[in-house]
């Protein structure tokens, strides 16, 4: 393992003995409270704010970036003066730092009605190791996968690849001992099949699913899940006959899987190393980070003020994840704390452009 590698690892090894989540607003944050920082340590805010300074000085789009929302960079000291990048500069540059491009994979977004050639691309250094964490990360919230049957059904990103959602679920299959695993593109009833396989051979199944392909296989389908199967919607509503709400949605499957298996969501990006999680029967009402990923809230009618404590804003991201490429990130996705420090996501700020990531819509 060469010393850039090991250098992020004793980043987030910072992290290592503080739990199985993120949870926001465990500690008021100057403007921000419930804001990013919020629960970390001072040593992790030390470290964060190094991290920062390294990348605004590694990173010329970043630095430029920042140097233009605050002439005097260099003395951001608090995790509540961190400037974060919009989101859309990954599809216009390749932002990275450090090791060689050996050491790197590129990732490129499903990409919108604008086409190919404006989706996103991240530059991410040492996915093993990102999907290694990650997937320590996904077991504290889904459970263990060992002896689980991971079925995915995720045709758009099949279709386009380069996909970090099949590279992570790709990693997530070798790396456990699964009864069996697979992806499907449209072949439903493949999909179907396999599920009802793990059935006989009493194998509980964690399935992942795009909703607009689920849509499709559940208008004629003959199975029942059992109460140890998972069903995880991920990837946005792109695709769908019409606008649906996560509640419509959540309905949907309810009606056509019944009310024993546990549903849930996977929040994630292209330009993010991270996910986030949300299962049914949790001890979390929303959407829960990593320990070490800080979520912030701006105001939707100003990005550069951050929400009052309990609103509604957009978000800003801190990725340690990203440790080699830009690890502050503005979203255009909306959301807010929730009474017990989960996330709750509530769609897109107006006039953003459609992404597969989270197109959830205020109800």
């Amino acid at each position: 393992m060469d010393r850039f590698a090991l250098k992020m690892l004793d980043f987030w090894s910072l992290w290592e003995n503080q739990g199985s989540h993120a949870v926001l607003g465990s500690r008021s944050v100057g403007l921000g409270s419930r804001s990013v920082g919020s629960g970390w340590t001072d040593q992790q805010c030390a470290a964060i704010l190094d991290l920062f300074h390294r990348q605004r000085q590694e990173i010329p789009v970043f630095g430029r970036f920042v140097e233009a929302v605050k002439s005097n960079a260099a003395a951001i000291r608090y995790p509540e003066d961190l400037v974060f990048l919009p989101i859309e500069a990954f599809k216009d540059h390749q932002l990275g730092w450090g090791p060689p491009p050996s050491a790197r994979q590129l990732f490129r977004s499903s990409g919108t009605s604008a086409g190919v050639q404006r989706r996103a691309v991240h530059s991410m250094a040492y996915p093993d190791l990102v999907w290694e964490r990650s997937l320590e990360f996904g077991q504290t919230i889904l459970g263990p996968l060992n002896g689980k049957a991971l079925l995915a059904l995720l045709p758009s990103y099949m279709d386009r690849g380069e996909s970090s959602l099949l590279a992570m679920l790709s990693f997530y299959m070798e790396a456990s001992d699964l009864a069996q695993g697979a992806f499907y593109n449209k072949n439903y009833n493949s999909f179907t099949r396999d599920w009802q396989r793990a059935h006989l051979e009493q194998s509980p199944v964690l399935a992942w699913g795009i909703p607009h392909a689920l849509l499709e296989w559940t208008r004629s389908l003959d199975l029942e899940p059992g109460s140890a199967d998972i069903l995880i919607e991920t990837g946005g509503t792109k695709g769908m006959d019409r606008t649906w709400t996560e509640a419509e949605r959540r309905q949907c499957w309810r009606q056509a899987l019944g009310s024993s298996i546990r549903l849930g969501g996977e929040y994630g990006m292209t330009e993010l190393g991270s996910q986030a999680y949300r299962l049914d029967g949790s001890k979390w009402e929303g959407y829960v980070f990593p320990p070490m990923v800080g979520v912030g809230f701006y105001r939707a009618d100003n990005p550069l003020e951050w929400e009052k404590t309990g609103g509604i804003g957009g978000l800003n991201i801190v990725d340690p994840a990203n440790y080699y490429s830009v690890s502050f990130i503005q979203t255009r996705d909306l959301g807010r704390c929730l009474p017990d420090g989960s996330l709750e996501l509530l769609g897109r700020l107006e006039g953003a452009e459609p992404r597969g990531c989270n197109l959830l819509h205020l109800q």
